[in-house]
């Protein structure tokens, strides 16, 4: 009884280690429903969706979804607090790109993530409503400036004969 009570031991630790598929997020967090604010842009949809990328890059947010197929963005951004502070909160957000007619529509969610219990271990998840917040962020897509430029010839160094 004791080797076979080892044997199930070890047969379940070594299936643990086992490699499987990739984890794929949920898509179910991306339907809309009546928690996502809206903005339509006169823009192209490609155009829009790289101008809502680069403005959540730019805010320090790391992107887990970035499907330009079905217009799906995802992110997390962590302690949004000054350097060293004790902070037990994240941001994550999730945005739908979608076409209508001549406009882009920008369906984002805001989610605030606080931490909690004696190791932080407890997670609540806030859906944010502030108006202002997602105004904010929707004149932040309107004005980013995708950089598509190349780059300028006082991008050279010039000890080095302007080679790069």
């Amino acid at each position: 009884m004791i080797r076979f009570t080892f044997a199930l031991v070890l047969a379940l630790s070594l299936a643990s280690c086992a490699g499987g598929a990739a984890l794929q997020p949920d898509r179910s967090i991306f339907n809309l429903d009546n928690n996502y604010q809206q903005q339509s842009y006169y823009a192209p949809i490609e155009e829009i969706f790289e101008r809502t990328v680069g403005v959540f890059r730019a805010a320090g947010y790391k992107l887990d979804v970035v499907d330009r197929a079905t217009g799906q963005i995802s992110g997390r951004r962590g302690a949004t607090g000054d350097k060293g502070s004790n902070n037990d909160k994240d941001l994550k957000f999730y945005a739908i790109i979608t076409p209508k007619e001549q406009t882009s529509t920008v369906n984002l969610k805001i989610v605030q993530v606080i931490y909690s219990g004696p190791l932080g271990n407890v997670r609540s998840e806030i859906i944010v409503d502030d108006p202002i917040m997602y105004s904010y962020s929707f004149k932040r897509i309107e004005n980013f400036v995708i950089d598509t430029a190349p780059a300028s010839p006082s991008a050279y160094d010039a000890n080095d004969g302007g080679s790069l």
